[in-house]
């Protein structure tokens, strides 16, 4: 019962109780976890995944292609902040971010726009975003249609995820910010300009040398 497929389904457990009402085995959960442990009886518990990519989405040269992410950050009082950033996928730099206290789209667009003030390219930079309505509203659409940026939503137009602007804030939080106190917006604003500033001036290396 143990390596049969048919119970594949049924926790150890419960397997030993299904066992005893079938009048099949008489034995209490923790004689069948000791069996199974002692013979190596595996389960036939194999999980199918789809394939996933192991590397993500790469590009040659700078302002390439940007990412762009909206998270929430509890104060201590139980009130919100928002944290609107834009990174570069070759540079991996911090290009623009913005702290609000409220939840509007202008801040995706203020961000948007800063980080276009620094582009390099001649053509424009072509912006991975969620589809979030932070990302899919009248404002940011009226600025992808100006021309000054291209935009691809994750997982829809495109089959990659935007993780690496929120791997950098799972960083962001884990690693900065959840180790302070957070009382106010204020703060939460100076302390994610240290660590913008730590990653893009100081720790930060070229992509060549980071790879």
């Amino acid at each position: 019962m143990v390596t049969s497929p048919e119970y594949r389904h049924v926790p150890t457990g419960t397997l030993a109780l299904l066992a005893q009402r079938l009048g099949t085995v008489s034995a209490s959960p923790s004689t069948w976890y000791r069996l199974v442990r002692n013979y190596g009886w595996r389960r036939p518990r194999l999980r199918v995944h789809p394939a996933t990519p192991k590397v993500g989405l790469r590009t040659t040269e700078a302002d390439e292609m940007w990412h762009i992410d909206t998270t929430v950050i509890r104060l201590l009082d139980g009130k919100r902040a928002y944290l609107h950033a834009v990174i570069d996928n070759f540079s991996r730099r911090i290009l623009a971010w913005r702290v609000a206290d409220t939840f509007a789209p202008v801040n995706s667009v203020a961000v948007l726009l800063e980080a276009s003030r620094g582009a390099t390219r001649s053509s424009a930079p072509v912006v991975l975003a969620d589809a979030g309505r932070e990302n899919v509203n009248a404002q940011v659409d009226e600025l992808i249609d100006s021309g000054v940026l291209r935009r691809l939503l994750a997982f829809t137009e495109l089959k990659f995820s935007n993780s690496m602007i929120e791997a950098w804030r799972r960083s962001l939080k884990h690693q900065w910010l959840f180790l302070h106190s957070l009382d106010s917006v204020a703060t939460i604003r100076r302390l994610v300009a240290f660590y913008v500033h730590e990653q893009n001036d100081v720790s930060y290396c070229p992509t060549s040398l980071c790879a």
